[in-house]
């Protein structure tokens, strides 16, 4: 028996008429037209269109045309990461697209236009999106996306509702892979305990069976072995941690007194990590280069700027030790 996938169906929303075309595959098995004035009637409109294919259609992919979407390419923006480089230019929507009056979804990725970076920016109009979601659902159709024509296929116009409910389904998804992949860890743990336990038991009633004075021997043998080990382990112990104080102990020396550190990590081969906050964090960098307080200092990452108590600080992070970059 041949299982056919279903049908997808396609929208091209545009300023006041619907296209739609269900496909399968590539290929076109319905194709359909219709016109709305209002974001209203485009939630009936979209219920419609879905209803009309022959086959019923699972999926619902939605492009914008231009308009009602915006787009626009956007120059000398900071070199921050997607989510924030979205939020930022959600935060200042109305400095890059018209409002003309309703509140606006918006979506920003970086894209390279053969000379360097740049940001691609798309919005439209809540109200539109907000319909389109509403017919979906109307419909029985799953919404996979909604992107604006000629742009990025990351770019994704969803309202704000409709991408939290796809966050926490997201954070549940992880959750349950989480506790599924804990539990069979468990009980491969549990299982391989107690299979280790019963063949530990059955060697050592053989050879107990066999030479029982070897076995008291081989016993005490470990037994040392096991105090050595302790011990050195605890020598190594102590010595790591006179070395941490010491160069924690230089590092706050070298810093200004006007840092302040938030974090600090040590690691037995001499590398670690100073974290915290400054009015310069290049000051901080500078500070102990010049006190030798370890060895190749250096900013790892963005330096992150923010207001407290009414001032202007930098949270920065400093690697030390291992080889310089």
């Amino acid at each position: 028996m041949r299982i056919t996938r279903a049908p997808v169906l396609h929208l091209a929303v545009g300023v006041a008429n619907v296209r739609a075309e269900a496909m399968r595959a590539g290929v076109v098995i319905w194709a359909g037209e219709a016109e709305y004035q209002t974001p209203d009637d485009l939630t009936e409109v979209v219920a419609r269109l879905a209803a009309a294919p022959a086959e019923r259609c699972r999926w619902l992919r939605v492009t914008l045309e231009r308009p009602p979407a915006q787009t626009r390419t956007l120059t000398d923006l900071p070199p921050v990461r997607d989510r924030e480089l979205a939020a930022l230019v959600a935060n200042q929507a109305g400095r890059f697209f018209r409002r003309n009056g309703v509140p606006l979804v918006t979506d920003a990725t970086w894209v390279d236009n053969g000379v360097g970076r740049v940001t691609q920016a798309a919005a439209v109009a809540e109200p539109l999106v907000l319909a389109i979601v509403s017919g979906a659902a109307q419909a029985g159709l799953a919404l996979e996306c909604i992107t604006a024509a000629g742009t990025s296929p990351q770019l994704h116009l969803l309202p704000t509702s409709e991408r939290a409910a796809r966050a926490r389904a997201h954070r549940r998804r992880l959750v349950t892979l989480a506790i599924s992949a804990a539990a069979t860890w468990l009980l491969a743990g549990v299982l391989f305990t107690v299979r280790l336990a019963i063949e530990r038991r059955g060697v050592e009633k053989e050879l107990a069976a066999a030479d029982a004075p070897l076995a008291a021997l081989h016993d005490v043998r470990r037994e040392l072995r096991v105090a050595e080990t302790m011990v050195q382990s605890l020598g190594e112990a102590r010595r790591s941690r006179g070395q941490a104080l010491a160069t924690l102990a230089r590092v706050s020396a070298a810093i200004p007194d006007s840092a302040l550190l938030a974090s600090y990590t040590w690691r037995s081969d001499g590398t670690g990590v100073v974290a915290g906050a400054s009015r310069r964090a290049a000051d901080v960098l500078a500070a102990v280069e010049r006190s030798h307080a370890v060895t190749n200092p250096r900013i790892d990452g963005a330096i992150v700027r923010e207001a407290l108590a009414g001032r202007e600080w930098e949270r920065f992070t400093i690697l030390f030790g291992g080889r310089a970059p």
